[in-house]
């Protein structure tokens, strides 16, 4: 089985900024000690600090699932101060793709590589 690699996209709402930035050191402590199956976790933000982008990659959907379930307080949080989107790359179980319904959400399937 493939990891599926995520990309979650935050548009920061003017004014929102620094109690954006003060949730991320939580959610990274809470995903270091509770997601054993998160591979990568790597938050960026754009010159002029209103976008973030959040690259994830992860050993499953199941680890996926797991990782909605310990950081979902904090993805509330998130979205009262950001417009938020999420893409998926790879092959999402049935599971994973309902338990993203509702979102904004791009799935890319897997084609091919190495």
């Amino acid at each position: 089985m493939r990891p599926l690699k995520v990309t979650a996209k935050f548009k920061i709402k003017e004014g929102n900024l620094e109690a954006f930035k003060a949730i991320i050191p939580d959610i990274i402590a809470e995903v270091m000690e509770s997601d054993p199956g998160t591979l990568v976790y790597e938050w960026f933000l754009n010159e002029d600090l209103m976008e973030c982008v959040v690259w994830e990659v992860y050993e499953s959907s199941e680890a996926v699932i797991a990782h909605s379930g310990n950081v979902g307080g904090y993805l509330d949080q998130l979205v009262n101060l950001a417009d938020f989107s999420l893409e998926l790359y790879g092959n999402p179980s049935e599971e994973l793709l309902g338990a993203v319904e509702g979102l904004e959400v791009r799935v890319y399937p897997f084609v091919d590589g190495i």
